[in-house]
């Protein structure tokens, strides 16, 4: 009798470890937003939104995320664009 099998694939974990990843990133360019005062009440709300939509992510649902990390990685672009 064989064992039970995840619904994972390998990509999809690969995919939902470079979502958490590029979380982490935008996590930490929100912060140094909040932190420098450059619309730090904005930031800081932010900061939770994304904080909660990451945790809210159901990891086996590859469109899910597909989605936050396409969202998360232009949000990225934005931030590093208003970078020094």
């Amino acid at each position: 009798m064989p064992g039970a099998t995840s619904p994972w694939r390998v990509n999809d974990v690969v995919a939902y470890d470079l979502m958490r990843e590029a979380a982490a990133r935008a996590i930490a360019l929100l912060s140094a937003a909040a932190q420098s005062g450059d619309s730090g009440g904005d930031a800081r709300g932010e900061l939770a939104r994304l904080r909660r939509e990451v945790l809210a992510v159901d990891a086996y649902d590859r469109a899910a995320v597909a989605a936050v990390s396409a969202r998360i990685d232009q949000r990225i672009r934005e931030l590093e664009g208003h970078l020094p």
